[in-house]
Protein backbone atom coordinates (compact mmCIF):
# COMPACT_ATOMS: atom_id res chain seq x y z
CA UNK A 1 0.00 0.00 0.00
CA UNK A 2 1.19 3.50 -0.88
CA UNK A 3 1.77 6.27 1.61
CA UNK A 4 -1.16 8.70 1.35
CA UNK A 5 -1.20 12.44 1.78
CA UNK A 6 -4.15 14.82 1.58
CA UNK A 7 -2.78 16.04 -1.78
CA UNK A 8 -3.54 12.57 -3.21
CA UNK A 9 -7.27 13.14 -2.66
CA UNK A 10 -7.64 16.41 -4.56
CA UNK A 11 -10.30 16.01 -7.31
CA UNK A 12 -11.15 12.51 -6.09
CA UNK A 13 -14.39 11.38 -4.51
CA UNK A 14 -14.03 10.32 -0.89
CA UNK A 15 -16.35 9.11 1.82
CA UNK A 16 -16.56 11.91 4.38
CA UNK A 17 -17.42 10.99 7.98
CA UNK A 18 -18.28 13.87 10.29
CA UNK A 19 -18.03 13.97 14.06
CA UNK A 20 -21.53 15.41 14.39
CA UNK A 21 -23.96 16.04 11.57
CA UNK A 22 -25.93 18.69 13.43
CA UNK A 23 -23.10 21.21 13.26
CA UNK A 24 -23.48 21.74 9.51
CA UNK A 25 -27.22 21.37 8.90
CA UNK A 26 -27.54 25.07 8.12
CA UNK A 27 -25.41 24.56 5.00
CA UNK A 28 -27.33 21.52 3.80
CA UNK A 29 -25.31 18.71 5.39
CA UNK A 30 -27.89 16.54 7.13
CA UNK A 31 -26.02 13.24 7.43
CA UNK A 32 -22.73 12.39 9.09
CA UNK A 33 -21.54 10.17 6.17
CA UNK A 34 -21.62 11.13 2.48
CA UNK A 35 -19.54 11.04 -0.70
CA UNK A 36 -18.02 14.24 -1.99
CA UNK A 37 -15.23 15.45 -4.26
CA UNK A 38 -12.27 17.05 -2.46
CA UNK A 39 -11.59 20.42 -4.07
CA UNK A 40 -8.82 21.58 -1.75
CA UNK A 41 -7.75 21.99 1.83
CA UNK A 42 -5.96 24.38 4.12
CA UNK A 43 -4.84 24.40 7.73
CA UNK A 44 -8.42 25.12 8.84
CA UNK A 45 -10.31 22.42 6.95
CA UNK A 46 -11.26 20.77 3.70
CA UNK A 47 -13.16 22.20 0.70
CA UNK A 48 -15.86 19.89 -0.66
CA UNK A 49 -17.90 20.09 -3.85
CA UNK A 50 -21.61 20.64 -3.33
CA UNK A 51 -23.48 20.50 -6.65
CA UNK A 52 -26.99 21.96 -6.66
CA UNK A 53 -26.66 23.93 -3.43
CA UNK A 54 -30.09 25.42 -2.78
CA UNK A 55 -30.67 29.02 -1.79
CA UNK A 56 -34.15 30.23 -0.84
CA UNK A 57 -34.85 33.83 -1.83
CA UNK A 58 -37.49 34.99 0.63
CA UNK A 59 -36.74 38.72 0.93
CA UNK A 60 -36.81 41.60 -1.52
CA UNK A 61 -33.83 43.87 -2.20
CA UNK A 62 -34.72 46.00 0.83
CA UNK A 63 -34.83 43.00 3.17
CA UNK A 64 -38.61 42.82 3.45
CA UNK A 65 -40.22 39.35 3.42
CA UNK A 66 -41.71 38.27 0.11
CA UNK A 67 -45.22 36.84 -0.08
CA UNK A 68 -45.22 33.04 -0.27
CA UNK A 69 -46.14 33.14 -3.96
CA UNK A 70 -42.95 35.09 -4.77
CA UNK A 71 -40.50 33.03 -2.70
CA UNK A 72 -38.20 31.12 -5.06
CA UNK A 73 -35.50 28.50 -4.82
CA UNK A 74 -32.25 28.78 -6.77
CA UNK A 75 -29.62 26.08 -7.21
CA UNK A 76 -25.91 26.66 -7.72
CA UNK A 77 -22.74 24.60 -7.85
CA UNK A 78 -20.91 25.47 -4.64
CA UNK A 79 -17.82 24.71 -2.57
CA UNK A 80 -18.26 24.11 1.15
CA UNK A 81 -15.47 24.46 3.70
CA UNK A 82 -15.72 21.89 6.50
CA UNK A 83 -13.45 22.68 9.46
CA UNK A 84 -11.06 19.87 10.44
CA UNK A 85 -12.64 19.75 13.91
CA UNK A 86 -15.85 18.51 12.24
CA UNK A 87 -14.15 15.76 10.18
CA UNK A 88 -13.91 12.37 11.89
CA UNK A 89 -12.23 10.80 8.85
CA UNK A 90 -11.91 10.87 5.06
CA UNK A 91 -11.98 7.51 3.31
CA UNK A 92 -10.17 7.50 -0.05
CA UNK A 93 -10.53 4.76 -2.67
CA UNK A 94 -7.46 5.15 -4.94
CA UNK A 95 -7.96 1.86 -6.81
CA UNK A 96 -11.78 1.89 -7.00
CA UNK A 97 -13.04 2.58 -10.50
CA UNK A 98 -15.13 5.74 -10.75
CA UNK A 99 -13.68 7.30 -7.61
CA UNK A 100 -10.41 8.55 -9.09
CA UNK A 101 -11.11 11.66 -11.18
CA UNK A 102 -14.66 10.51 -11.98
CA UNK A 103 -17.15 12.18 -14.25
CA UNK A 104 -19.71 14.09 -12.18
CA UNK A 105 -22.42 12.57 -14.37
CA UNK A 106 -21.50 8.99 -13.40
CA UNK A 107 -21.75 9.26 -9.62
CA UNK A 108 -24.13 11.06 -7.30
CA UNK A 109 -22.04 13.21 -5.01
CA UNK A 110 -22.87 16.00 -2.63
CA UNK A 111 -24.86 16.29 0.51
CA UNK A 112 -28.08 14.37 0.96
CA UNK A 113 -30.88 16.51 2.31
CA UNK A 114 -33.75 15.39 4.45
CA UNK A 115 -37.12 15.43 2.75
CA UNK A 116 -39.63 17.56 4.63
CA UNK A 117 -42.91 15.79 5.32
CA UNK A 118 -46.11 17.81 5.03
Amino acid sequence: MEVMTIEDTINDIVLVVLNEKGLLTDVGISKNMFYSRILGYDEFGVWLEHPNFEIVVSEDQKGKPLPASKVRRERFDASIHVPWRNVATLIHFPKREGFDFPSPFERKIGFPTEEKKD
